[in-house]
C-alpha cells in the first residue's frame, strides 16, 4: 500500500481535479468519492477540507436543502 501524506492545498487541487473528470459533480460528492477511491476514510478528508471548500460545500448543501442558512424567521410583530 502506497501511503501519500497530502496538504489540505493538495488535497483541494485533487478534489477539483476530479470535479473537472465527473462533471456535473458537487464537491461533497468528489470529496466521498475520492475517498472511496483511496481507501481514505471521511473523517480524514475531514481534517484537509480547506475554508474555501467548506464555503463551497456549504452552498451546494444550502441550494439541495440539505441546510438551512438559520436565518429564517416568522414575521412576528412584538
Amino acid at each position: 500500500m502506497n501511503l501519500k501524506i497530502l496538504t489540505s492545498k493538495e488535497f483541494e487541487n485533487e478534489i477539483r481535479i476530479l470535479i473537472k473528470q465527473k462533471s456535473p459533480i458537487t464537491m461533497l460528492d468528489a470529496v466521498l468519492l475520492y475517498c472511496e477511491q483511496k481507501n481514505l476514510e471521511v473523517e480524514t478528508a475531514a481534517s484537509l477540507i480547506t475554508p474555501r471548500m467548506k464555503t463551497v460545500i456549504e452552498g451546494e448543501a444550502i441550494k439541495a436543502r440539505l441546510i438551512t442558512t438559520g436565518k429564517a424567521r416568522l414575521p412576528i410583530d412584538e
